[in-house]
């Protein structure tokens, strides 16, 4: 991993977000958030500028990263009351991600009931894609929530079935692509 280099704050004009990073020779990132309204919309944005310039080449990854960062965003912004800190650590074959917050409760996954819109998916999306979160309680007050998203392998290019040899009959040449495929 390169070495690690904080710069001092900065504001995103885009994002109306303060920002540390990147700078030469890291990959590391960082922002504050607040439980305003468009807070977490704003912070989506942030981080999909930030990864499509450091990782240009994985789209996939950087959809995963989003919906990691939105409901660990969220669920902090709904249950700390903001604000916090969202710090990104893109590694070679993983993103760590922290989430920090005023709030010293531990995220609880609860039963997700989808007809009444209370939420609850957003600890299990995370699970899924990232497999189980771990907490920090940080002196004094407050907590992180750390998450660590695996780079998802290459997708393989998708296989061409090669033309079947010429076949006096129709039939033939659609019974040995069947059978080929």
């Amino acid at each position: 991993m390169p070495a690690t280099a904080i710069a001092h704050p900065r504001e995103d004009h885009s994002t109306g977000h303060a920002v540390t990073g990147p700078t030469a020779g890291t990959e590391h990132w960082r922002a504050t958030f607040t439980a305003a309204p468009d807070g977490v919309h704003g912070l989506r944005a942030a981080v999909r500028a930030y990864f499509d310039r450091v990782r240009p080449d994985r789209p996939q990854d950087r959809d995963d990263l989003l919906l990691v960062v939105s409901e660990l965003v969220t669920n902090a912004v709904r249950h700390a009351g903001g604000p916090g800190t969202l710090d990104l650590a893109v590694l070679q074959d993983a993103v760590d991600i922290a989430v920090s917050d005023p709030s010293r409760s531990l995220p609880l996954p609860r039963l997700p009931d989808p007809g009444a819109g209370t939420g609850g998916l957003g600890l299990h999306l995370v699970a899924a894609l990232c497999g189980p979160v771990q907490v920090t309680l940080d002196p004094g007050s407050g907590k992180t929530v750390h998450a660590r998203l695996p780079q998802r392998r290459p997708e393989a290019p998708a296989a061409t079935l090669p033309e079947p040899p010429a076949a006096a009959h129709p039939a033939v040449g659609i019974a040995q692509r069947t059978r080929n495929r």
